[in-house]
């Protein structure tokens, strides 16, 4: 355990040592910092040699090196991550939405994989795979006990190439040969226009097209008549690539306010983006913002720079609270590493990190970070606003919280249940709309499943008397 712990710490210094290898980092510390990695990678490379050949019990080399890696990460923040070649897609799909797949999306549903959606115009919907088929195996692979992680990587792959998936529907299984394609994830959802000329827009990531969209759903809109009013949704929106958070921001500010700030370790590494375009519909034509506890990183740029210009109005529940920016390092052997190298600020000069790693880190590798400290802050108007971590609206909608009966269906997936019986036994309705009588078909559902429902008050009810 001491020698692996020794390891972590140093491997994190074998990547940063390649990632960063002929760039000198400005101030007066760069003699302490390039012997402090030469020393330390001498140590690394002839522990890891005398592990690997003297220790006790055979390693796998590689599994050892990554464990290490990944106990050092651990050290730092939550966003600094070693991907090796296997998890290419990933990166893939964060900055371009592409990648090559058969066009599903899985989930875990009683232990077993669930086709949980299936995407338009790929392999799957063409060759009949549909939503509920529970998956059984891959190329002849078993699925079953698999985590969804890892069965992503059997469906996903390099575009032209084929896989057989069997999967079980209703109490037949059916086979299938599916072709890999590229797949392009939308960045907007949904477009349309609510009463009264205001528009709305779901925009779900942040990926390398999504400024493309964002101005093709404003074009579509505004040929419907006149806009009024635009609502952005950004609620469940994680995030993706900065610079789609500045071109969408270009598109609704006005040309030459400060919409964003970013700093590094480097005092030189200060970097200002001010927006460069003539807003779309008007600097002055209403705008709001749609937020909740999973919108993240570009979306809280996006709603933080909205809320410092006053630019329109913030509705929702607080986000999620993540202010900093990662690149990605390339590594040896196709690994890559993903780094935070940033913080980011809002106009006013907010840094909205919510997760404070300084203080929960225990091994002392940061210095103290004054950023944590920050409180108030003012708008463009004058307006406080605060830095206590994400987002706060400036109009606070509570989500609905879900009582104790509607939590017990969800939690035995009764919905998703009932719904993967009604598309077997309706195929081919794909214009569904909800009527009384599918409600009282799924209140029969209910009450001809074994699904019981016991109340809290009824347990505590039950207590009592045991104790009577």
């Amino acid at each position: 355990m001491k020698n692996l712990k020794i390891f972590s710490r140093l491997s994190l210094l074998l990547i940063i040592f390649f990632a960063f290898a002929g760039s000198a980092p400005a101030g007066g510390n760069d003699d302490d910092v390039y012997t402090q990695i030469n020393r330390n990678m001498d140590v690394f490379g002839k522990m890891y040699k005398e592990i690997m050949l003297d220790y006790v019990d055979e390693i796998d080399g590689d599994k050892f090196m990554k464990a290490g890696i990944e106990g050092m990460l651990g050290t730092l923040d939550p966003y600094t991550n070693f991907l090796d070649e296997s998890r290419k897609d990933e990166i893939d799909l964060i900055t371009t939405g592409k990648y090559g797949g058969v066009g599903i999306t899985i989930g875990m549903k009683d232990s077993v994989i669930i086709i949980t959606d299936i995407l338009e115009g790929y392999s799957a919907q063409k060759e009949g795979i549909r939503k509920g088929d529970k998956l059984l195996e891959i190329d002849g692979s078993s699925m079953l006990g698999k985590k969804v992680t890892d069965v992503r990587s059997y469906t996903r792959g390099e575009p032209g190439t084929t896989m057989k998936m069997k999967v079980l529907r209703g109490d037949k299984e059916y086979e299938f040969t599916l072709t890999r394609q590229e797949i392009q994830l939308k960045n907007v959802s949904y477009k349309g226009t609510l009463e009264d000329g205001i528009g709305y827009i779901k925009l779900d990531r942040f990926s390398r097209y999504a400024e493309n969209e964002i101005i093709d759903a404003l074009i579509e809109l505004k040929a419907k008549g006149e806009v009024k009013g635009i609502i952005l949704d950004l609620r469940g929106n994680p995030g993706g690539l900065l610079d789609a958070a500045i071109g969408i921001l270009n598109k609704f500010c006005t040309k030459g306010d400060l919409l964003l700030t970013t700093k590094g370790r480097l005092l030189d590494s200060e970097r200002k983006y001010f927006a460069a375009d003539t807003p779309m519909l008007g600097k002055d034509i209403p705008l709001v913002v749609l937020i909740d506890e999973n919108s993240a990183s570009a979306s809280e740029i996006v709603a933080g720079a909205v809320q410092d210009l006053d630019r329109g109005v913030i509705v929702g529940t607080k986000s999620f609270g993540k202010g900093l920016v990662q690149v990605f390092q390339p590594l040896s052997f196709g690994n890559q590493l993903k780094i935070t190298n940033q913080k980011y600020f809002t106009p006013s000069g907010r840094w909205i990190q919510s997760k404070n790693y300084f203080k929960e880190n225990k091994n002392g590798v940061f210095k103290p970070n004054p950023y944590f400290n920050q409180k108030e802050f003012k708008t463009l108007n004058g307006r406080t606003v605060f830095a206590e971590g994400g987002i706060t609206p400036d109009v606070i909608v509570d989500v609905i919280k879900d009582n104790e009966l509607l939590s017990a269906l969800n939690i035995e997936d009764m919905y998703y249940k009932f719904a993967v019986k009604y598309v077997e036994e309706n195929p081919e309705g794909s214009n569904f709309v909800m009527t009384d009588d599918i409600v009282n078909r799924f209140y029969d559902y209910i009450s001809a499943s074994d699904f019981q429902f016991i109340s809290s008050a009824e347990t505590e009810l039950s207590h009592l008397k045991k104790k009577c």
